[in-house]
């Protein structure tokens, strides 16, 4: 059976995917504090996306608001995140990152990067700019914001 071209591109980011979820992996792993996989992705959405609710953040993670509770409650010990109050409603709180948060996410960013330029660096050159053209359309298909690493201005300088 011939694969069509839809088929071939899918196989093809599936691929990619697995590589990229190596990188990220490791890049966890190598964070300066304990952290998991899904700890990390709490503090992304709040950094990200700013001060969210438990209820918010358990639905962004496909998890149950117990579950949200004790993943913020652990990272409120590490002083990665604390809550505060929400200023649309005094009676509700929102989870914030902490500068530590932060601090920690860009040492996980920069270990990912250092292992994406290795791969990019590894590429024809020529392909460099279509892979961004493609990636570019995939993230926005995806919903995905892309993120520029703090220290650069978004052009790769």
């Amino acid at each position: 059976m011939k694969m069509t071209d839809a088929e071939a591109a899918a196989v093809a980011f599936m691929t990619a995917s697995r590589a990229l979820l190596g990188m990220s992996l490791r890049s966890v792993a190598a964070a300066p504090v304990p952290l998991t996989v899904p700890q990390h992705r709490l503090l992304v959405l709040v950094s990200a996306d700013g001060p969210r609710r438990i209820g918010t953040l358990a639905a962004d993670l496909g998890v149950n608001q117990s579950n949200a509770s004790r993943l913020v409650a652990r990272l409120v010990d590490q002083g990665l995140v604390r809550r505060v109050t929400d200023p649309a409603d005094g009676r509700a709180s929102v989870v914030e990152a902490t500068a530590e948060g932060r601090r920690v996410l860009d040492a996980v960013s920069e270990h990912r990067l250092r292992e994406l330029r290795a791969v990019v660096a590894a590429m024809p050159v020529e392909s460099w700019a279509p892979a961004v053209e493609v990636l570019h359309a995939f993230n926005a298909a995806a919903h995905e914001a892309e993120a520029v690493p703090a220290g650069t201005d978004g052009e790769g300088r």
